[in-house]
Protein backbone atom coordinates (compact mmCIF):
# COMPACT_ATOMS: atom_id res chain seq x y z
CA UNK A 1 0.00 0.00 0.00
CA UNK A 2 2.67 2.40 1.12
CA UNK A 3 4.13 2.12 -2.51
CA UNK A 4 1.00 2.78 -4.62
CA UNK A 5 0.66 5.87 -2.32
CA UNK A 6 4.50 6.97 -2.88
CA UNK A 7 3.89 6.38 -7.10
CA UNK A 8 0.64 8.78 -6.10
CA UNK A 9 2.38 10.87 -5.00
CA UNK A 10 5.40 10.74 -7.46
CA UNK A 11 2.69 10.67 -10.32
CA UNK A 12 1.32 13.68 -9.00
CA UNK A 13 4.72 15.53 -8.85
CA UNK A 14 5.55 14.85 -12.27
CA UNK A 15 1.87 16.10 -13.85
CA UNK A 16 2.20 19.38 -11.71
CA UNK A 17 5.80 19.97 -13.24
CA UNK A 18 4.43 19.28 -16.58
CA UNK A 19 1.48 21.38 -16.18
CA UNK A 20 3.69 24.40 -14.88
CA UNK A 21 6.21 23.82 -17.95
CA UNK A 22 2.87 24.09 -20.20
CA UNK A 23 1.84 27.37 -18.93
CA UNK A 24 4.87 28.98 -18.81
CA UNK A 25 5.59 28.27 -22.18
CA UNK A 26 2.17 29.50 -23.46
CA UNK A 27 3.10 33.23 -21.41
CA UNK A 28 6.72 33.40 -22.85
CA UNK A 29 5.22 32.93 -26.64
CA UNK A 30 2.25 35.59 -26.42
CA UNK A 31 4.72 37.87 -24.79
CA UNK A 32 6.98 37.04 -27.71
CA UNK A 33 4.17 37.57 -30.36
CA UNK A 34 3.70 41.05 -28.39
CA UNK A 35 7.06 42.41 -28.80
CA UNK A 36 7.16 41.42 -32.09
CA UNK A 37 3.90 42.95 -32.92
CA UNK A 38 4.73 46.35 -31.14
CA UNK A 39 8.20 46.74 -33.13
CA UNK A 40 7.36 46.24 -36.29
CA UNK A 41 8.13 48.64 -38.99
CA UNK A 42 5.12 49.86 -41.43
CA UNK A 43 7.24 49.75 -44.78
CA UNK A 44 5.03 52.86 -45.92
CA UNK A 45 7.40 54.87 -42.94
CA UNK A 46 10.28 53.88 -44.34
CA UNK A 47 9.46 54.82 -48.11
CA UNK A 48 8.55 58.33 -46.96
CA UNK A 49 11.50 58.80 -44.73
CA UNK A 50 13.52 57.35 -47.79
CA UNK A 51 11.76 59.57 -50.42
CA UNK A 52 12.29 62.87 -47.83
CA UNK A 53 16.07 62.26 -47.46
CA UNK A 54 16.39 61.92 -51.77
CA UNK A 55 14.81 65.16 -51.95
CA UNK A 56 16.98 66.58 -49.59
CA UNK A 57 20.19 65.15 -51.11
CA UNK A 58 18.87 66.47 -54.76
CA UNK A 59 18.45 70.02 -54.17
CA UNK A 60 21.94 69.97 -51.94
CA UNK A 61 23.36 68.35 -55.28
CA UNK A 62 22.18 70.87 -57.24
CA UNK A 63 23.11 73.64 -55.55
CA UNK A 64 26.70 72.63 -55.44
CA UNK A 65 26.57 72.18 -59.54
CA UNK A 66 26.73 76.16 -59.85
CA UNK A 67 28.74 79.11 -58.07
CA UNK A 68 28.64 79.62 -54.89
CA UNK A 69 30.88 81.35 -52.26
CA UNK A 70 32.79 78.29 -50.37
CA UNK A 71 30.81 78.83 -46.82
CA UNK A 72 27.94 77.92 -48.82
CA UNK A 73 29.21 75.20 -50.58
CA UNK A 74 30.10 73.80 -47.17
CA UNK A 75 26.78 74.24 -45.64
CA UNK A 76 25.20 72.06 -48.71
CA UNK A 77 28.06 69.55 -48.71
CA UNK A 78 28.00 68.94 -45.16
CA UNK A 79 23.85 68.38 -45.50
CA UNK A 80 24.18 65.81 -48.30
CA UNK A 81 26.37 63.73 -46.27
CA UNK A 82 24.13 63.77 -43.13
CA UNK A 83 21.75 62.90 -45.45
CA UNK A 84 23.68 60.33 -47.54
CA UNK A 85 24.50 58.46 -43.97
CA UNK A 86 20.79 59.22 -42.90
CA UNK A 87 20.12 56.63 -46.13
CA UNK A 88 22.31 54.21 -45.12
CA UNK A 89 20.63 53.85 -41.68
CA UNK A 90 17.46 53.54 -43.60
CA UNK A 91 18.48 50.74 -45.42
CA UNK A 92 19.94 48.93 -42.45
CA UNK A 93 16.66 49.38 -40.87
CA UNK A 94 14.74 47.90 -43.90
CA UNK A 95 17.07 45.15 -44.42
CA UNK A 96 16.19 44.19 -40.47
CA UNK A 97 12.59 44.25 -41.38
CA UNK A 98 12.37 42.73 -44.45
CA UNK A 99 11.41 45.34 -46.39
CA UNK A 100 12.47 46.52 -49.55
CA UNK A 101 12.78 50.25 -50.72
CA UNK A 102 12.46 50.74 -54.53
CA UNK A 103 16.03 51.81 -55.81
CA UNK A 104 14.51 54.87 -57.42
CA UNK A 105 14.60 56.07 -53.83
CA UNK A 106 18.25 55.83 -53.99
CA UNK A 107 19.46 57.61 -57.09
CA UNK A 108 19.24 61.39 -57.59
CA UNK A 109 19.76 61.77 -61.30
CA UNK A 110 16.07 61.54 -62.22
CA UNK A 111 14.93 63.75 -59.54
CA UNK A 112 17.86 66.61 -60.21
CA UNK A 113 16.32 67.13 -64.12
CA UNK A 114 13.06 68.54 -62.44
CA UNK A 115 14.83 70.89 -60.16
CA UNK A 116 15.17 74.15 -62.17
CA UNK A 117 18.01 76.28 -61.93
CA UNK A 118 17.54 78.98 -59.42
CA UNK A 119 20.37 81.17 -56.82
CA UNK A 120 22.07 80.46 -54.23
CA UNK A 121 19.67 82.01 -52.19
CA UNK A 122 16.55 80.12 -53.11
CA UNK A 123 18.29 76.95 -52.90
CA UNK A 124 19.16 77.85 -49.21
CA UNK A 125 15.53 78.55 -48.60
CA UNK A 126 14.34 75.28 -50.47
CA UNK A 127 16.76 73.30 -48.34
CA UNK A 128 15.07 74.61 -45.31
CA UNK A 129 11.20 74.03 -46.33
CA UNK A 130 12.35 70.48 -47.19
CA UNK A 131 14.37 70.34 -43.52
CA UNK A 132 11.20 71.63 -41.89
CA UNK A 133 8.70 69.27 -43.42
CA UNK A 134 11.66 66.15 -42.76
CA UNK A 135 11.93 67.48 -39.09
CA UNK A 136 8.49 67.43 -38.48
CA UNK A 137 7.55 64.13 -39.55
CA UNK A 138 10.97 62.38 -37.59
CA UNK A 139 9.20 63.88 -34.55
CA UNK A 140 5.86 61.86 -34.95
CA UNK A 141 7.64 59.40 -35.55
CA UNK A 142 9.83 59.69 -32.52
CA UNK A 143 6.48 59.99 -30.75
CA UNK A 144 4.06 57.16 -32.23
CA UNK A 145 6.53 54.64 -33.23
CA UNK A 146 7.40 51.43 -30.98
CA UNK A 147 10.38 50.11 -32.94
CA UNK A 148 13.74 50.76 -31.05
CA UNK A 149 15.95 51.41 -34.19
CA UNK A 150 13.50 53.65 -35.81
CA UNK A 151 12.75 55.55 -32.83
CA UNK A 152 16.65 56.04 -32.48
CA UNK A 153 17.19 56.72 -36.27
CA UNK A 154 14.04 59.42 -35.53
CA UNK A 155 15.70 61.09 -32.19
CA UNK A 156 19.46 61.27 -34.03
CA UNK A 157 17.97 63.09 -37.43
CA UNK A 158 15.76 65.43 -35.09
CA UNK A 159 19.26 66.80 -34.00
CA UNK A 160 21.35 66.61 -36.82
CA UNK A 161 18.50 68.27 -38.87
CA UNK A 162 17.75 71.41 -36.46
CA UNK A 163 21.64 71.95 -36.64
CA UNK A 164 21.75 71.88 -40.38
CA UNK A 165 18.41 74.27 -39.92
CA UNK A 166 20.03 76.50 -38.10
CA UNK A 167 23.29 76.96 -39.83
CA UNK A 168 21.51 77.40 -43.40
CA UNK A 169 19.61 80.61 -41.32
CA UNK A 170 22.70 81.87 -40.59
CA UNK A 171 24.00 81.57 -43.93
CA UNK A 172 20.84 83.09 -45.62
CA UNK A 173 21.78 86.04 -43.08
CA UNK A 174 24.89 86.31 -44.93
CA UNK A 175 23.10 86.23 -48.28
CA UNK A 176 20.29 88.41 -48.09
Amino acid sequence: MSTIKRYKTILFFILFSISCLILTSCEKKNKDKKSIINTKVDAQVLIEIAESNLKVVAITQKAREREMENSTRTVFQKIESDHIELKNKIKKIAKDNFIIIPSTLYDTKPLKLFISEANTYLYLKKTTDLLLAELEYYKNIAITTQNIALKVLATESITNIQNNISVIQKELKTQG
